[in-house]
């Protein structure tokens, strides 16, 4: 899985939640890249299956996309909150928490849960 599918895919859901409908755009301003950049990439997840591009050129995600979308968000979630239960500083944990989630195995992501289940049952 590319680093880039499961970053786009997450910031449709994010945007999707925030506000109702997404445009690329949008997406581009929370990326910071330019609108051609996001078409290309936005293509590309349509191809794949991941998101679907209507007439209005309202973006939306598919079954699989959303599938993706929530398993990337979990990772960086429990990740995250491990992370900052653990005293590492809020805003790094953030951005440890975006790189890690790409890298992270199921296994390893079930012993990160446990952990954070023990962990704030100690605190």
């Amino acid at each position: 899985m590319k680093k880039t599918t499961e970053d786009y895919v997450k910031m449709i859901r994010l945007l999707q939640k925030k506000n109702g409908t997404v445009r690329s755009i949008a997406i581009a301003e929370a990326f910071g890249v330019s609108k051609p950049t996001v078409s290309n990439i936005v293509k590309r997840l349509a191809a794949e299956g991941y998101i679907t591009v209507g007439k209005d050129h309202l973006i939306e995600l598919t079954e699989k996309g959303l599938l993706l979308a929530d398993e990337t968000i979990e990772r960086n979630r429990t990740i995250r909150e491990l992370l900052i239960s653990l005293g590492v500083e809020k805003s790094v944990a953030e951005t440890d928490a975006c790189e890690m989630e790409h890298a992270v195995s199921a296994q390893s992501l079930a012993a990160l849960k446990t952990l954070a289940k023990r962990k704030c049952i100690q605190a």
